[in-house]
């Protein structure tokens, strides 16, 4: 599919379709964020690029930027928690995050043993933030959108229309629930604190920084040998803006629903008027086959006119 624009409160991003199993390391590794999720990571992004570092992989990226990243997530997810297929190394990481010079969030943070050793040269940072007001950011973002009943139906109908964002859900639903084990709720704050200290255990400290983004940018650059940047430090991904962006990407895969439902019945009537074509009109019947052509005719418009948002 062709690169498509979505537009969002904080910004817009680019939609593509790269499959990163033809892809290697293009530039150095030099920075693993490991916090957890809704403790800055975002902001976090944004203040790397603007200190220069080319890419660092989040989120958006496999949930908006290019959703095939997730076929290579899942696989290393099934992998790591269900013993089907080969653990990643250098190798596979290099494949799917050769682009980057930087990563952080989920679904990277349930592979931080694994980048920890695929890149030892790597500074290592953790993002932090009051253990109570990280679980109820959370929860009331992350967590309740994995558990909505909307989030299943959406899944179900991603699978048959085989839209292309179909393995997002399935890969963060998977990654958030190895992460905390079954269960948010159970096991969330005790998480958070292990998470933490499985990273420390792993890291010489002097190779690594526990960062809470409202200490601004000099412990930071500092850490990372980098001068301190002249505009203030990046705050993103707050709540509100955070649900803002989920309304506006149900926007866009209703969208995405209607023209591949379009798609759907525009490929089963050319498969009628085809069988019409060898048979006879009376295979279907007049009434219908008039049905039929009137979808041929009109789904190309409908797809013009879903093509922006």
């Amino acid at each position: 599919m062709p690169s498509q624009v979505l537009r969002f409160p904080d910004g817009n991003m680019v939609m593509t379709d790269i499959d990163r199993r033809y892809c290697s390391r293009e530039v150095p590794m030099r920075v693993l964020a490991l916090g957890l999720c809704r403790t800055g990571t975002l902001s976090l992004t944004k203040a790397l690029k603007t200190m220069g570092y080319s890419h660092t992989c989040h989120a958006n990226d496999a949930i908006f930027s290019n959703s095939r990243d997730c076929e290579l997530w899942m696989q290393a997810l099934r992998a790591k928690f269900d013993g089907k297929g080969k653990p990643w190394g250098r190798k596979e990481f290099d494949q799917l995050l050769g682009h980057c010079q930087a990563v952080t969030d989920i679904p990277a943070i349930c592979f931080a043993e694994e980048l920890i050793k695929a890149y030892p040269e790597a500074k290592v940072i953790i993002t932090t933030r009051d253990v109570d007001a990280w679980h109820k950011s959370a929860k009331s973002t992350i967590n309740s959108l994995i558990t909505s009943p909307f989030f299943h139906v959406f899944n179900v109908v991603d699978a048959i229309l085989r839209t292309r964002v179909r393995m997002v859900r399935p890969t963060f639903a998977k990654a958030w629930n190895e992460l905390f084990e079954g269960s948010f709720e159970l096991n969330a704050r005790r998480v958070f604190f292990e998470h933490q200290e499985k990273i420390k255990s792993l890291v010489p400290s002097d190779n690594l920084l526990i960062y809470q983004l409202k200490e601004g940018w000099e412990p930071l650059c500092k850490f990372l040998d980098q001068p301190i940047p002249s505009i203030s430090m990046p705050h993103e991904n707050e709540m509100k803006v955070m649900q803002q962006k989920f309304n506006k990407a149900l926007l866009y895969n209703a969208r995405e629903y209607l023209i591949q439902s379009f798609y759907l019945l525009s490929s089963g009537s050319f498969i009628l008027l085809v069988l019409s074509s060898m048979c006879g009109d009376e295979i279907i019947g007049p009434r219908l086959l008039s049905v039929v052509w009137s979808l041929v005719d009109q789904w190309k418009l409908v797809l013009a006119a879903m093509s922006n948002p």
